[in-house]
């Protein structure tokens, strides 16, 4: 059973219910633009991409099974951009997400930015409580080190 309960926070099935949520929002709200984003829009895009890219093999160089559901991790990554926020790609995943909307700011794009940052937000909590029950004590030493998905910026770190 336990084994079954951490499937649940799989990836895959997250991905899932943004993309039915996506195509719902897609079809159901109006396509109208709210503003123009010209070249600040493509900007943005160009570097959210180049941020989630870095952010996503940043976090695999530092573990392989980042990606996998909390039953396939077998240790508590705390370093490398797992250092910074306990979330590195789901924070990649947000600023991506809402960079897409600035490119192209319609009322369908900022409904489904929101809805994929809700169901982020959502699931790093669901794994987190996961990640609590595998790793016990320390997993609560590293959430009251490290932020969930803003860096302190004004934070040492040690090195």
């Amino acid at each position: 059973m336990e084994k079954f309960k951490y499937k649940l926070t799989s990836p895959v099935i997250m991905w899932g219910i943004i993309a039915i949520g996506g195509v719902i929002l897609w079809y159901s709200v109006p396509r109208g633009r709210l503003f123009y984003s010209g070249m600040f829009g493509i900007a943005l895009l160009v570097l959210g991409a180049v941020n989630w890219i870095y952010i996503l093999v940043k976090s695999f160089s530092v573990h392989a099974k980042v990606g996998a559901s909390v039953n396939r991790i077998d240790r508590l990554i705390t370093e490398g951009t797992y250092a910074v926020v306990r979330h590195p790609i789901y924070a990649a995943d947000i600023v991506f997400v809402w960079c897409i909307f600035l490119y192209y700011p319609a009322f369908v794009m900022l409904f489904i930015a929101v809805w994929a940052t809700i169901v982020f937000v959502f699931w790093s909590a669901l794994e987190e409580r996961m990640l609590e029950e595998k790793f016990l004590d320390d997993y609560r030493a590293y959430k009251q080190q490290v932020p969930r998905f803003i860096p302190r910026f004004n934070a040492r770190r040690p090195v």
